[in-house]
């Protein structure tokens, strides 16, 4: 029976907060806010960002090439069949915020 591997969910927790926070800051650094203003579209609040990132778990392969046995550190050995991927980061954003008006958007 082959072992397949799925994620140690205390590393999956970890990475799930800092690729949110890589998008947040990615989308905070991109200053959509004065494109719109550019074109004059910001006061119709009609830009809305959705993203979702996945991790497909059956693509995951040990990162020692000589020793497959030797499990890469996200991942604890198991022996199901095909697992799930993963939603990491799952979110949208309204540019203008709807609510407060904050030209820098919100999480809507």
């Amino acid at each position: 029976m082959s072992s397949q591997q799925v994620i140690d969910p205390e590393i999956l927790q970890q990475l799930q907060e800092e690729i949110q926070h890589k998008m947040n800051e990615s989308l905070e650094n991109a200053d959509l806010h004065s494109v719109l203003e550019k074109y004059g579209l910001l006061e119709y609040r009609v830009l809305r960002i959705h993203w979702q990132c996945n991790l497909d778990p059956n693509q995951l392969k040990s990162d020692n090439a000589v020793d497959e046995q030797q499990p890469n550190a996200l991942l604890a050995e198991t022996s199901t069949a095909s697992i799930p991927e993963i939603v990491l980061v799952k979110k949208a954003l309204c540019i203008p915020c709807p609510s407060t008006g904050n030209p820098r958007g919100c999480n809507c």
